[in-house]
């Protein structure tokens, strides 16, 4: 008894272990998006105090150790050689001059590694499409509830309002002015914030809302269902107007008016190939009927709420050409790069000269090596790696982009290549915030290359199953044969 009882503790430990891993490989994408809205959620609070820098830490921290202890290779989307690329010239800079110090510059380098990591790991795990919308869905969710939330700050000032962020409220009474507004009521409020602690922060929650609430309303069979994703989308458009973010609404425009394209084109398909047929991808008029409902009804709540001050804001939108209004708004940024910046620093200016690694690792006493205020992606870029990095990470996005775009436009499953689609969308809107605020070095950065890595996982989790299913039939026609199981690469 003895003898059983000690030589079963292996075999107990070794099945607890697969189990872990299967569970792991199975769950681990939708519990790590879990993970970092907690870790939001959990930065609204005033308590969280001095442990505020770790729970930052927290999720980029966990993206690399996946990359570090996930077992097995899997194969990597497109976009994971220039992402290899770009991980070598941040390297390079940390032998700049003017680096900042080490532990900034490092630091800098490890903000890269964690964000670009999902390229890597992910590819590791099982995923499929049912993995990809739970995924879809979870972030969804999460961003119409901070859509919601933002539309409730407005409605009623300081019920639901969290803790400013800290460099927010450093940047001065005028300014803190400029984010508040008079809502339809009369009362001060600040500009939409959701679960964020920045004003106007709900801008994004809400386009993201839009934009994924538009694939679950091509998705979804059921009309109650469907009717639940179209009033997400006009909950998501409310937040954008509430945020006063006009840059946010162009580029939710632009996507929308790109995949109802695309949704043309894959039907289009359908009709000329005949293999295609029972492959439905959506439904074209009720995407342009549900958009078109959706713009009416959510600019009339939000001036409903918002007062006039939200039509004064978007009326500025058709009565000056867009170029001009984003001149004045941010592109005076990108033509402050262009002209300063960029002949300055061709080839970078150190590393760990900005952002939040250098405000919690950096030492700017020397002026040679001080901190430098960014505002927007490229210039971030162009002092971290000066045009090589752009480059690389121009050319990273572009592959993920393009990647989406052929999945999209592929004979494979319709709530594939319409999330595929969707997250072309996603992948323009990324692109276009970047010129307006940080994105790719921040949780969004994060989660773009997730949804990404996932989209192409999922892509090769579909192959699988059709190359075994393939297999299954001719081995049943040919039942002496041994069917070719070896995983093959999959072309996206």
């Amino acid at each position: 008894m003895a003898f059983t009882l000690t030589g079963s503790q292996p075999v107990r430990s070794s099945v607890r272990r697969t189990h872990t891993l299967s569970f792991l490989r199975t769950h681990a994408l939708e519990s790590f998006i879990v993970m970092e809205y907690a870790c939001q959620i959990g930065l609204l609070s005033s308590e969280v105090g001095q442990a505020r820098q770790l729970v930052r830490m927290l999720v980029f921290g966990t993206s690399i150790a996946m990359l570090l202890l996930l077992p097995g290779r899997g194969q990597a989307p497109p976009a994971a050689g220039p992402a290899k690329l770009v991980l070598a010239v941040v390297g390079l800079a940390l032998f700049h001059p003017n680096t900042n110090t080490v532990l900034a510059g490092s630091a800098q380098i490890g903000m890269y590694l964690a964000i670009l990591a999902p390229l890597f790991w992910v590819p590791r795990l099982k995923v499929d499409t049912p993995t990809l919308l739970r995924l879809m869905m979870i972030i969804w969710i999460f961003q119409t509830t901070s859509a919601a939330v933002g539309v409730l700050q407005v409605y009623y000032p300081g019920s639901f309002e969290p803790s400013l962020a800290i460099v927010t409220l450093k940047m001065g009474a005028g300014y803190l002015k400029s984010l508040q507004f008079r809502n339809a009521y009369g009362e001060v409020t600040w500009r939409a914030m959701g679960l964020t602690d920045t004003p106007g922060g709900a801008a994004n929650a809400g386009f993201y809302a839009a934009l994924l609430g538009t694939g679950f309303l091509l998705v979804f069979r059921r009309n109650l269902h469907r009717l639940f994703a179209l009033g997400t989308i006009i909950v998501g458009l409310v937040a954008i107007y509430l945020s006063k973010n006009r840059s946010c609404l162009i580029i939710l425009t632009i996507c929308e008016v790109g995949i109802a394209a695309m949704i043309g084109t894959r039907r289009t398909l359908l009709v000329l190939r005949p293999e295609w047929r029972k492959r439905e991808a959506g439904s074209l008029p009720r995407l342009l009927g549900a958009v078109a409902i959706a713009a009416v009804l959510s600019f009339s709540w939000a001036i409903a709420v918002g007062g006039g001050s939200i039509a004064d804001r978007f009326s500025s939108l058709v009565a000056d050409k867009p170029t001009e209004v984003y001149r004045q708004n941010r592109g005076y940024l990108i033509e402050g790069t262009m002209e300063s910046v960029l002949p300055q620093y061709p080839f970078g200016a150190g590393i760990g000269r900005w952002g939040m690694m250098n405000y919690y690792f950096g030492d700017n006493s020397n002026p040679a090596t001080a901190g430098i205020w960014v505002e927007e992606q490229w210039t971030g870029w162009l002092i971290d790696g000066g045009i090589p990095l752009i480059l690389a990470y121009v050319l990273a996005i572009f592959m993920a982009f393009r990647t989406a775009f052929k999945i999209g436009l592929s004979p494979v499953e319709p709530e594939l290549a319409i999330f595929a689609i969707i997250i072309c969308g996603y992948d323009v809107g990324a692109f276009a915030s970047s010129f307006g605020y940080p994105y790719f070095s921040s949780q969004d950065g994060l989660e773009f290359w997730l949804l990404n890595a996932a989209l192409f996982a999922a892509l090769s989790g579909f192959r699988k199953r059709v190359d075994a299913e393939s297999a299954a039939k001719l081995a049943q026609r040919q039942p002496g044969r041994v069917p070719d199981t070896r995983p093959r690469p999959v072309q996206a």
